[in-house]
């Protein structure tokens, strides 16, 4: 009588496939969420009225709402595939970020890029925490 262990090995393939597909689900959604806190933490301090803003340094918080639009949306591409779009919902944030406008040539208060230059070297740790088998 031939015996085989095909089921067990298939079962076996499957768990690590919910394994490999929650572990990266898990790794998006931190990762999503330390980019968008980086980003908030960036636009430092109270501007006061009449206090000017220095070009090419974060924004100031003034009323906060730049701060509070930073959000992120999540997407799903398909096995262990996600991705998240993190970035300001405000209007004039991109404006913020890369100047241009009637603002004089240069004037700009970068708050995403400096957030990304932080958040690279942690992608590599907190995949390997998620991913880790």
């Amino acid at each position: 009588m031939i015996q085989n262990n095909i089921p067990d090995v298939m079962l076996g393939i499957r768990k690590a496939q919910v394994k490999i597909d929650l572990g990266a689900m898990k790794a998006r959604d931190e990762l999503m969420t330390k980019f968008t806190q980086l980003a908030k933490e960036e636009i430092k301090g109270k501007r006061q009225p009449g206090e000017k803003a220095v070009s090419g340094k974060p924004p100031m918080n003034r009323t906060g709402n730049l701060r509070r639009s930073i959000k992120g949306e999540k997407v799903r591409l398909g096995f262990a595939t996600y991705a998240a779009v993190v970035g300001p919902t405000i209007i004039y944030g991109r404006r913020v970020e890369l100047g241009g406008g009637n603002w004089p040539n240069g004037t700009k208060f970068p708050y995403m890029k400096p957030a990304w230059i932080k958040f690279k070297p942690l992608v590599s740790i907190i995949t390997r925490k998620h991913l880790a088998l």
